[in-house]
């Protein structure tokens, strides 16, 4: 399938974009079919990439916003509701919340398997193409 490569033609999906960034968290829309939020989500990828296209044109070289895009904020994510129809989430990656922990901190819950060293046992060392042709 080809997709345009004109901005007016995804006017819908930068004027969404526009409203899930201005939103704290961003925004969501329901879909009738899964399918029809699975071409959805791809038409609002092909409409960032455009944007991106642009400000290599508008910016200048080292500039911040130079191939880049206002909308790589989000992230799209589609949730099916259990009824054949989905959610389409355009969540702004700066609103997530989790919890970051160092790993130095963090006690093992289970000990590291020990390492077991075999010495003096020949081993035949086999090419990968040569293994999975015995298959």
């Amino acid at each position: 399938m080809v997709t345009s490569s004109s901005r007016f033609a995804y006017g819908d999906c930068f004027d969404l974009m526009d409203k899930a960034v201005a939103d704290p968290k961003g925004i969501q829309i329901k879909f009738a079919r899964h399918e029809d939020a699975w071409h959805f989500r791809i038409r609002l990828h092909t409409a960032r990439r455009i944007d991106r296209v642009e400000n290599r044109e508008i910016y200048n070289e080292g500039d911040p916003m130079y191939g880049k895009s206002i909308y790589d904020q989000l992230t799209m994510r589609i949730r099916s509701d259990g009824n054949g129809s989905a959610w389409l989430r355009m969540e702004r990656i700066d609103a997530q919340e989790f919890e970051i922990q160092s790993l130095s901190n963090v006690v093992p819950d289970e000990p590291e398997p020990q390492k077991m060293v075999i010495s003096n046992v020949p081993v035949e060392v086999i090419p990968i193409r040569r293994f999975v042709r015995r298959f």
